[in-house]
């Protein structure tokens, strides 16, 4: 089922509503993307910290505005306006962190990783542009929001060698350009898609509260949630392309 099936949301005063609420949050997602680049470069204490917080922040916002986007009927502003920032806020700021953190250790290797990072990102989005429509049971490669959450949930991990967020970042690039199936939630939620997006969200929203001694204990629940949408999510994805198919072959 797609949002337009859905009878209560096609009124137009929420249609109007919901058109307003993306434009706000793709704003506010613009410019905490702009944030996030700027606190790259300050050294204070628990700079990277807020840095994660920032990053899972922008990631609330992307499924919010995304939703809002399909249910106002959009199109423009669910598929061009949208990856523009996510090129901004999930590509751009995510590997110039990268290359300016492990450039620390070895500033060939920053260059490398954040470049590495930066094309794998763009190409992912500039894929889905040109080849998934609005609405898709699935994506081809992991998402580039999720890919920076990995970045976030790494850099909560206290004494992470720089090395480490290196290779990370090389794997996690190789996700987003690979073709693998992976669950969007794009359409009106199932029951399960809506106990993962609601559990998913609180522990997100929990990262981002937590004062930063405390951040550790929504990260790891957090990293967990990946794991399993990393192992899980390609078989959930065809199963949800086949039943998508099959309905489509009954009507």
């Amino acid at each position: 089922m797609t949002w337009d099936q859905v009878s209560f949301l096609q009124k137009k005063w929420i249609k109007r509503t919901a058109w307003v609420l993306a434009n706000f949050f793709t704003f506010s997602n613009f410019a905490l993307g702009i944030v996030g680049i700027v606190f790259t470069f300050f050294d204070y204490a628990h700079y990277a910290l807020w840095y994660a917080k920032i990053l899972a922040i922008c990631g609330i916002l992307d499924f919010a505005d995304g939703k809002l986007a399909r249910i106002s009927g959009s199109k423009t502003l669910a598929v061009d306006i949208d990856t523009i920032v996510d090129a901004l806020v999930f590509g751009l700021s995510p590997s110039i962190f990268i290359g300016y953190l492990v450039g620390k250790w070895n500033i060939i290797a920053g260059i490398v990783g954040g470049l590495v990072y930066l094309i794998a990102a763009w190409y992912r989005l500039y894929r889905y542009t040109k080849r998934d429509p609005l609405y898709v049971p699935y994506f081809k490669g992991l998402p580039s929001p999720f890919a920076a959450m990995v970045i976030a949930c790494i850099i909560v991990f206290e004494g992470t060698p720089e090395w480490a967020i290196f290779i990370a970042t090389i794997l996690i690039s190789g996700f987003m350009i690979s073709t693998i199936p992976f669950p969007s939630f794009k359409g009106v939620p199932s029951k399960f898609d809506l106990f993962w997006i609601i559990s998913t969200a609180l522990i997100v929203i929990l990262f981002t509260v937590f004062p930063f001694k405390l951040m550790l204990y929504p990260t790891i629940p957090l990293a967990i949630y990946m794991i399993i949408y990393l192992i899980v999510g390609p078989n959930y994805a065809i199963k949800l392309e086949k039943k998508t198919r099959s309905k489509g072959n009954n009507s």
